[in-house]
């Protein structure tokens, strides 16, 4: 069975730091977390914590650089203890949520690959995160922002299964307001000597998110557009696109453009659908019925993808076919509206608020089709 070691940066986090530790806990067989400078009393926490559950490990004190120096020097440190097969990273706001049936021993005797990437879920976003790793091999972090683990080394690499990443966003570093603007100029500082091609592109993508998080849409249009020319992971372009197309429809841009930067991003990755269900909401709010319905009847029979960057489920789940039913009813396939609202209804991943307007349109459309023995086929609210 492989052993695990726990690889950790903090810094003033002793308000959050045992709620992280008690979710990973059933896994760990070694704790190493390096403290930037906490003043507040972290480290005593972490230290009363091993005691209370005689959990072997340390806190080492090494002052802040950055998080790519910081994480890879937690990393060489993990590995001096050479009985730890793999080390898991997590931040002191994030906690591990297990499934029901799942068993820590069974668990790890399955790690077998370089790298276990665990799926996060964040509000309405899903996206993996390399976040076990093997002990053995010499991995490090890049990127003075929005760090990265190197991928030089991996060699093998499948998705965890049993659990996931849960971020609370509420660690010492998120309680400042100002964290994005800080963020953007950090970013900007390092665009103007960074010449690595692809920490260009990572670094103009995440300015693009900063600008966007702190309000600043014009300037993050312009961060986004800048990286969809840059190349690299097509999902980082794609993400890059769809949210330059949100910008525009945020910014007022007129209906042609945002029409046309919702197929854009469309176009640079067909298999994500963010941006068909972006443009179809967009015509059926602006009585675009007509080429919204067109566009929802070939969406919604487009599969989910399995994993990418920022996905967001609702839509796959039932976002899509709501647009679908409501652009289907204004286009007069009153039929095609009362078959997706029932399935809608059925299905059972609406959420509790929306279904008695799903249930009105369903009506609606019994009532368009003239056949009001139909109503007996809509489930109840």
């Amino acid at each position: 069975m492989a052993s695990i070691g726990l690889c950790m940066i903090v810094k003033n986090e002793a308000h959050i730091i045992r709620r992280c530790l008690e979710s990973v806990l059933p896994l760990l067989d070694y704790v190493l977390i390096v403290d930037t400078g906490s003043t507040d009393g972290t480290q005593q926490v972490i230290k009363d914590f091993l005691e209370q559950h005689k959990l072997p490990g340390q806190v080492i004190d090494e002052p802040w650089r950055n998080f790519a120096y910081n994480r890879s020097f937690a990393l060489a440190k993990l590995r001096e203890q050479q009985n730890i097969d793999y080390g898991l990273m997590i931040d002191a706001d994030e906690v591990l949520v297990y499934e029901d049936d799942f068993k820590a021993d069974k668990f790890k005797r399955g790690l077998s690959k370089d790298v276990h990437d665990v799926q996060t879920r964040y509000g309405n976003l899903l996206y993996l995160r390399p976040q076990i790793f093997s002990n053995r091999l010499p991995f490090s972090y890049k990127g003075v922002l929005h760090e990265f683990l190197d991928g030089a080394v991996i060699g093998t690499r499948e998705t965890a299964a049993g659990v996931f990443n849960h971020p609370l966003q509420d660690s010492a570093r998120n309680q400042d307001t100002k964290k994005f603007h800080h963020d953007a100029a950090v970013l900007e500082a390092e665009l103007r000597t960074e010449t690595d091609p692809f920490l260009v592109s990572r670094y103009t993508f995440y300015l693009g998110q900063s600008y966007r998080d702190c309000g600043e849409k014009s300037l993050a249009l312009k961060a986004y557009l800048r990286r969809a020319q840059l190349g690299f992971w097509q999902e980082e372009v794609y993400i890059s696109l769809l949210n330059a197309a949100r910008c525009k429809l945020s910014l007022g841009y007129n209906e042609a453009e945002i029409i046309h930067a919702f197929m854009v991003a469309h176009e640079s990755l067909p298999t994500r659908l963010e941006s068909l269900h972006g443009v179809i909401r967009f015509c059926r709010m602006n009585k675009h019925f007509q080429y919204g319905y067109i566009l929802a009847a070939h969406a919604i029979n487009l599969p989910k993808p399995k994993e990418g960057l920022f996905i967001e489920p609702w839509i796959h789940d039932y976002g899509l076919l709501d647009e679908y039913a409501v652009v289907a009813y204004w286009t007069g396939h009153y039929r095609e509206c009362l078959n997706a609202c029932v399935q809608l209804l059925k299905d059972g991943n609406l959420p509790a608020q929306d279904r008695q307007r799903i249930y009105d349109n369903a009506n609606f459309a019994v009532t368009g089709l003239n056949q009001p023995h139909l109503a007996k086929s809509i489930p109840a609210v």
